[in-house]
């Protein structure tokens, strides 16, 4: 054991008694990730938010300068995380439409996001909007999956629309899905699976009437399309339709900062007391938060802060036009294709590939992970799920020339036997 003293009986302990030399450890390391896709290669199509080597470099340097501070103290301890975390709700809530007295909150994921947005909803539909059985939220189908996380977690139920052609809400469907026990509906802009954005205005004429709660779900499009706007015409989506009550959007997405960044956001800014926990007996004093993790890397927002500062609003423009562009040229490849088709009318970084009549699908996806492509499945319908960053348009020509090989050696019965088993999460 490299002539050090070991304690008998502890050999072979996972959690060994003395640790590595820093030179071995940063070897090891290399070597664990030697079979790792590279988070950034142009085949990478699955959630890798590339935004350039300027950004990358800016957003990892900021977060390891706040490696050690905790948004959670920032009052007494840590006060510029404090004035950078209201700066970028700021620089949010302005892009996104907010009405005067919004507000919102840095947390740690989408999925935080939706779940305190569920919980505000819930807490709010207590005095707004008593129910006589389980509160339900109703969804469409294509709607992220969080939410029925939230209703697990909280005791609600979550009512999921049947698929439509368009892939997105059928306002109407949705209509006739609520009831008495509603207290909140949700338009996602866009939904992860096809990148199509939901008719946000319709649902918030729809929340109107019924006094019911509408959460948006940008996640993915929060910071994608604000800019999108200025290049192409986008429905209304944000805080700006009035109706929408508060919305999701991740700055670890689009908005290319270091991952564990996200917000949700409120268009009146007084429903953050449902949002807040509060414990006033405990030993040392009242312990209150306004998100479900206590403590939050300071470096997340430092990240966000200064990726944000840093490209401003020509920069997310920029990045925004190119993937647009990319996402254009690969719609306009795969309609030329009879064997394939584009799933809706995608309006973001994403799109949806399916399969016409005839075709095996599940032999055409495996044949472009077989070259060396990478992306989310869709199982309804047969399908993938392509995410588009930065680079991704120098790769498209390569992308649709591999998606025609795979659809040659498909028809021709020369696909792959083996299939890779994945899915969104792990």
């Amino acid at each position: 054991m490299r002539g050090k003293t070991v304690v008998q009986g502890t050999e072979n302990l996972r959690f060994a008694e003395n640790g590595l030399p820093e030179g071995e450890l940063l070897k090891d390391l290399e070597e664990q990730r030697k079979d790792d896709f590279v988070w950034n290669d142009p085949h990478n199509m699955k959630a890798a938010y590339w935004a350039g080597d300027d950004v990358f470099r800016i957003g990892r340097e900021t977060y390891a300068a706040y490696h050690g501070d905790n948004l959670l103290y920032g009052k007494l301890l840590y006060p510029s995380l404090l004035e950078m975390s209201a700066d970028v709700v700021a620089m949010a809530l302005e892009i996104l439409g907010a009405p005067d007295g919004a507000g919102g909150t840095i947390t740690t994921g989408g999925t935080e996001s939706i779940i305190l947005a569920v919980k505000t909803a819930r807490e709010w539909a207590g005095n707004e909007r008593p129910t006589k059985s389980v509160p339900e939220i109703v969804v469409g189908y294509t709607c992220h999956p969080a939410f029925n996380k939230a209703a697990d977690l909280m005791g609600l139920k979550v009512v999921r629309l049947p698929p439509t052609s368009s892939y997105r809400v059928d306002v109407g469907i949705m209509r006739e899905h609520i009831t008495e026990n509603t207290i909140m509906i949700v338009g996602s802009a866009p939904a992860y699976p096809v990148g199509c954005i939901d008719p946000i205005s319709e649902l918030a004429e729809l929340a109107r009437a019924h006094n019911l709660w509408l959460h948006v779900d940008a996640c993915v499009g929060g910071f994608f399309l604000p800019f999108a706007k200025e290049v192409e015409e986008i429905p209304p989506f944000d805080l700006s339709v009035k109706g929408v009550r508060s919305m999701s959007a991740d700055l670890h997405k689009y908005g290319y900062t270091s991952r564990g960044a996200s917000l949700v956001l409120l268009s009146d800014k007084q429903h953050e007391e449902h949002q807040r926990f509060v414990l006033e007996d405990w030993p040392t004093g009242q312990f209150t938060t306004p998100t479900i993790a206590g403590s939050r890397p300071g470096g997340a927002v430092a990240s966000a802060w200064a990726v944000m500062k840093y490209l401003g609003r020509s920069g997310y423009r920029e990045r925004t036009r190119k993937i647009i562009e990319a996402r254009r040229a690969i719609i306009s490849a795969v309609r030329q294709l009879d064997e394939v088709c584009v799933l809706g009318e995608p309006l973001a970084g994403i799109v949806g590939i399916g399969g016409t009549a005839g075709t095996d699908m599940k032999v055409v996806r495996q044949g472009l992970i077989d070259r060396n492509w990478r992306f989310a499945p869709l199982e309804n319908p047969i399908g993938i799920n392509i995410l588009l960053n930065y680079k991704h348009g120098d790769a498209v020509d390569t992308f649709i020339g591999d998606l025609k090989s795979a659809i040659h050696d498909s028809k021709a019965g020369k696909g792959p036997t083996k299939f890779t088993e994945d899915g969104y999460g792990g």
